[in-house]
């Protein structure tokens, strides 16, 4: 083959790869799409209006102050301290906004507490410790506003409204707390030193305010996860089991972490 020859072989190999693509003709676009399937659209990233209202399941822990001449003594006397007194808690809510940004709100709350103890300073006289068990329980329910400083989210419609993902809150209201503190078991008379069996019990009702804050975080369209906690001042009276003590403090907080859904 001469150079001349070549060359334009050459040029032609070059010419051929540099050149476009051809373009496919509607019938092979069209065989393309029908291969491939029908386009999937993204779920919509809004709500069909503003949601009214939301549903939440928490677990946490009750955290009591357990101060008081009553906890004093147990703690003094006993070997508890103030901390044996935290629980593990659950609770459940339910609110209904009023505007975009304040919300009435109402809870349910359980969680109780069973401790092990025995005297620090006396022994049976056989030398084996004095035993006896603590429990303190905390039910109630709550009810009170919610303020959400930012809003839910943007209306862009009379239809269309987009939530917020992450929405922080405060609120506060009243709680009534049923309450019941038992003791079981052995315990020293500090007259004759006296070991006896028995059992002391007190129950009834606080009321007080409270005061929370939390954050709810979008995990899909209307599911948020959340985070929460709250402090009452709570107080009451004892039973006569208990005479002599100037009642029970049962304020506290509760820190708790769950589940919301948005309607």
């Amino acid at each position: 083959m001469t150079a001349s020859r070549t060359l334009v072989v050459g040029l032609w190999i070059v010419l051929a790869a540099a050149a476009p693509a051809r373009a496919d003709g509607p019938e092979e676009a069209s065989a393309a799409a029908q291969r491939s399937g029908p386009a999937q659209d993204p779920a919509p990233d809004f709500f069909f209006g503003q949601p009214r209202g939301w549903f939440a399941l928490r677990g946490g822990l009750l955290m009591p102050r357990a101060s008081g001449d009553l906890f004093t003594f147990v703690s003094e006397q006993l070997t508890v301290s103030h901390s044996d007194f935290r629980a593990p808690s659950f609770n459940m809510e339910l609110g209904f906004l009023l505007t975009e940004s304040l919300a009435a709100e109402a809870g349910l709350d359980l969680g109780q507490r069973t401790v092990h103890s025995e005297y620090r300073r006396f022994i049976s006289s056989t030398g084996s410790p004095i035993t006896q068990t603590t429990k303190l329980v905390q039910n109630g329910f709550v009810i009170g506003l919610r303020y959400t400083p930012a809003g839910q989210g943007q209306r862009i419609s009379r239809f269309a409204f987009i939530p917020r993902r992450m929405t922080p809150y405060v609120g506060a209201g009243l709680q009534a707390a049923y309450y019941s503190f038992a003791q079981n078991g052995n315990f020293v008379d500090f007259v004759d030193r006296s070991i006896f069996p028995d059992a002391f019990r007190s129950d009834g009702w606080a009321m007080g305010p409270y005061v929370r804050g939390g954050v709810d975080l979008q995990l899909w369209r209307r599911l948020y996860a959340n985070g929460d906690i709250r402090y009452a001042w709570l107080r009451s009276d004892l039973s006569r089991d208990f005479v002599g003590f100037d009642g029970i403090d049962l304020a506290g907080a509760r820190a708790a972490t769950g589940i919301s859904v948005k309607f």
